[in-house]
């Protein structure tokens, strides 16, 4: 065996265990899905069969808790995209800009300046996610653009 055969075989065993871990990221993923599935259906069926879900500030808290875990969930999902779109070696651009934007939005909505420590750092945490969520748009228009002109 002559060393570009060696060096082969090295590299080639080196790749299977990388997208052997990539596929254990992959399940991993979706076992963070399933969990967090569940954990949205128990919040939703706990918050139905609670008396307290009358009150306005408990309707309001389940809101915010349904919705904070649902786009935990579509990070998940993207990052999951992600995953498998790399280890079939395809674009993954759009599902990085999916998950971000996902991300950012999530960060905004639960964004709440009054618990900061002063009022210039809510401003700067508040322009950064919109300078955030401008960039993510401008890639998300660009990405979806080619992909149109492509086709």
């Amino acid at each position: 065996m002559n060393e570009n055969d060696r060096i082969d075989e090295i590299t080639g065993r080196l790749d299977w265990s990388v997208r052997a871990l990539q596929m254990g990221i992959a399940v991993f993923l979706v076992l963070i899905l399933v969990v967090g599935v569940v954990n949205l259906v128990a919040t939703v069926v706990q918050a139905a069969a609670s008396v307290e879900l009358l009150g306005y500030a408990n309707a309001i808290g389940l809101i915010s808790t349904t919705i904070d875990i649902v786009l935990y969930l579509f990070i998940v999902i993207e990052l999951y995209r992600t995953i498998i779109a790399y280890v079939t070696t395809r674009n993954v651009v759009r599902a990085v800009i999916h998950a971000g934007l996902i991300a950012v939005v999530r960060q905004i909505i639960i964004f709440k300046p009054g618990e900061m420590e002063t009022t210039e750092q809510a401003l700067m945490t508040a322009g950064i996610y919109f300078v955030l969520l401008i960039a993510l748009l401008a890639g998300f228009y660009i990405v979806h653009r080619r992909a149109d002109v492509e086709e």
